[in-house]
């Protein structure tokens, strides 16, 4: 497997970097979402005070699921 979707964001005062696998490309609407759920989940999981996690999303069109990370940088 490889990183389908990695990136970026500011959340919190944090700059959080994210991944997600699968075994295959990802249509530019699905990264999107991809996207706002890691940086939705990094902010819950900061608020709660951690500064690392899983990602775990189903794309509800296919059922297919995209398991990822993401973590504070320094």
């Amino acid at each position: 497997m490889s990183h389908v979707v990695e990136g970026t964001t500011e959340t919190c005062c944090h700059r959080v970097s994210y991944w997600f696998e699968g075994e295959k490309r990802v249509s530019l609407p699905l990264k999107r979402e991809l996207e706002e759920h890691a940086e939705e989940r990094a902010k819950e999981c900061i608020i709660q005070g951690c500064r690392s996690g899983e990602l775990n999303y189903t794309d509800s069109g296919t059922e297919r699921e995209y398991m990822g990370w993401w973590k504070i940088e320094p």
